[in-house]
């Protein structure tokens, strides 16, 4: 149970998402921007769909700097939790739909 309550936590902290067909160069991008080591990975419709660190990132990026998020990203599992979060944050933010970038 603590341990859905930390995931929860997590998921309302990302400051910053990417798309799973970002290249890892642009998710180096988005970190640094943001001062983050973590993003968000969101697919269609702003649905989240993983989260990538930048170690991750950075032992992707010794292959291939243009690979895509998707090859290295953790992939979230959808709980009844997480898809009620994720429409707190659409609606907070004012999103719907579309592939938007949450943040």
């Amino acid at each position: 149970m603590g341990q859905g309550r930390g995931f929860r936590e997590a998921l309302s902290s990302f400051i910053a998402t990417v798309f799973p067909t970002d290249t890892l160069l642009g998710a180096l991008k988005v970190m640094e921007r943001h001062h983050v080591q973590v993003v968000g990975v969101v697919g269609a419709g702003g649905s989240l769909v993983g989260v990538v660190h930048e170690t991750q990132v950075l032992a992707g990026w010794r292959t291939d700097p243009l690979a895509q998020v998707s090859d290295v990203m953790a992939r979230v599992r959808k709980t009844h939790a997480v898809r009620s979060q994720q429409r707190r944050l659409a609606r907070l933010h004012g999103r719907r739909g579309g592939g938007q970038k949450l943040f």
